[in-house]
């Protein structure tokens, strides 16, 4: 079992409300005062409407001020490569945010590759990118498949690329914690291996 102060990616994982960004910011503080290294927040979340803005903001608010912020919506193996501001600790949240983007713009766009394997593309970028990355890397999710089966295609698309998304990042993280009701569990510690 590997400590959250030795992973070098670190899957949070809950459900709404559940905690998982307190939890995956009080876990890079932490980081923080341990290394002395920055904070770098990835926003994915795009201003879509007043209620999302007003859940940016109080995210916004929660986080430290001396933290670096980079939104981006879209282009995250691209922005954790290139951008000058992404440096320390990484924090990206989230997926669930990130994965719905994704499933958007790849919709809107004629190729002759499936959805799937359009998103699967970007999903390995992603983790190359996370794994390439020399500092410690969190990353937030959502897990959205414990309810009813969705009744729309589009829903039940975009619950399965997630589902597939997580499964794929928890497999390559060295951490995973399940964050319910504001309690995390660590999910590697009660890994069964086949």
């Amino acid at each position: 079992m590997t400590s959250f102060y030795h992973a070098h990616l670190t899957l949070v994982i809950g459900g709404t409300r559940s905690g998982k960004s307190r939890f995956a910011e009080t876990l890079c503080s932490r980081l923080q005062e341990q290394t002395g290294l920055a904070v770098t927040y990835l926003a994915t979340a795009p201003e879509l409407d007043e209620e999302m803005k007003a859940r940016i903001h109080i995210h916004r608010e929660r986080r430290p001020g001396h933290w670096i912020t980079v939104e981006e919506t879209s282009r995250v193996a691209e922005t954790i490569r290139s951008h000058p501001n992404v440096q320390g600790i990484l924090l990206i949240d989230c997926l669930t945010l990130l994965v719905g983007n994704w499933l958007y713009e790849e919709q809107t766009v004629g190729q002759e590759s499936s959805l799937e394997e359009r998103i699967q593309k970007r999903a390995d970028d992603l983790l190359a990118a996370c794994q390439e990355y020399p500092h410690p890397v969190v990353i937030v999710s959502s897990e959205v498949g414990l309810g009813i089966v969705p009744a729309s295609k589009e829903v039940r698309d975009y619950r399965d690329a997630l589902g597939l998304m997580n499964q794929r990042v928890a497999r390559c993280a060295d951490a995973v914690y399940a964050v319910i009701s504001g309690i995390p569990i660590d999910l590697k510690q009660w890994e069964v291996r086949l």
